[in-house]
């Protein structure tokens, strides 16, 4: 039997109409990676703030459940959004590639305070460090960092030496060795971490007398085509900031807590700034609603390099 024009239009119609609410259907669970065995604390951080913007953004609509499925690097996660079938959100560090593969939202979840960077070295070499000033007197040192984070092109664009570690555990290591000279780590990071680690590495310190710093922020990301749930995490981020429970948030939890307030009585005597060309061109990190100035820091000297 031949279906007349106008029935095949209405069914084209009900396809199209359910395949967009498959779409826009509010999910029930929203799949994330599992934490690497050193990293719950930034897990919970990531993980309550997540939680916290899909309560704010939910408009009426029930809130997800957040459920662990498997450890995986930033590489692969990226991978593994883009299929969207065992991650659905995750939070890393931004760049232009992935920014052109994945949905970002982007609103800087720790308003950039992973860019000003604390060094992580072996405690017989401070006197050492302590001869360097400026940021060519860095430059001959050798960096280490993680697999795939894209700290590791913003430091070689800017003519610094870098080698990179798979995993986390093992950048310690690599400094213990002298494999590595130093470990910069995010302003908040270093001192946690190296807690954790103090019997384990007790040759280790968080080098106090400098600070390296370029734009750089760690967003949620989704699936491209996944702007239902982009735009419900950031109007809840949004509402977080408007709030003021985002910044409330920082200062509280056990991850950042320690650093604030970030205009305090201050150890660190020289900020550098490099350049991030591996920003979009269109990040505004000059806007104090999202982002950390430098100013906020007051460093005894601060030694700016162009942006």
């Amino acid at each position: 039997m031949r279906l007349g024009a106008g029935v095949l239009l209405c069914l084209l119609v009900a396809l199209l109409g359910e395949a967009g609410a498959a779409v826009d259907k509010v999910p029930t669970v929203l799949k994330i990676p599992k934490p690497q065995p050193d990293s719950q604390a930034a897990q919970s951080y990531y993980l309550q703030l997540l939680r916290l913007a899909l309560e704010k953004g939910a408009a009426g609509r029930p809130v997800p459940a957040l459920q662990e499925t498997v450890m995986m690097e930033q590489g692969r996660a990226t991978y593994e959004l883009n299929r969207g079938t065992m991650i659905d959100v995750y939070w890393m560090g931004t760049n232009i590639e992935r920014e052109q593969k994945l949905r970002a939202i982007r609103i800087p979840l720790d308003r950039g305070l992973i860019g000003y960077r604390r060094f992580i070295i072996r405690a017989d070499r401070q006197a050492e460090f302590n001869a360097i000033s400026t940021g060519d007197g860095l430059k001959p040192y050798l960096a280490c960092q993680g697999l795939d984070w894209p700290d590791v092109d913003i430091m070689r664009a800017a003519a610094f030496r870098v080698t990179e570690v798979a995993v986390l555990e093992g950048l310690y290591q690599q400094v213990v060795a002298k494999r590595c000279d130093y470990f910069p780590r995010g302003y908040y990071e270093a001192t946690s971490e190296l807690a954790q680690r103090a019997a384990t590495y007790p040759e280790l310190v968080e080098y106090q007398s400098m600070v390296l710093h370029y734009p750089f922020a760690i967003y949620f990301f989704v699936r491209r085509d996944n702007e239902m749930l982009a735009q419900w995490i950031e109007q809840g981020l949004e509402r977080l900031i408007d709030e003021g429970e985002f910044l409330a948030y920082m200062e509280k939890h056990p991850l950042t807590r320690h650093v604030f307030p970030l205009n305090k009585t201050i150890t660190h005597i020289h900020t550098v700034h490099i350049s991030n060309p591996f920003l979009p061109v269109d990040t505004d990190f000059s806007n104090p609603r999202y982002w950390f100035q430098p100013a906020d820091f007051s460093p005894v000297v601060d030694e700016s390099a162009p942006r």
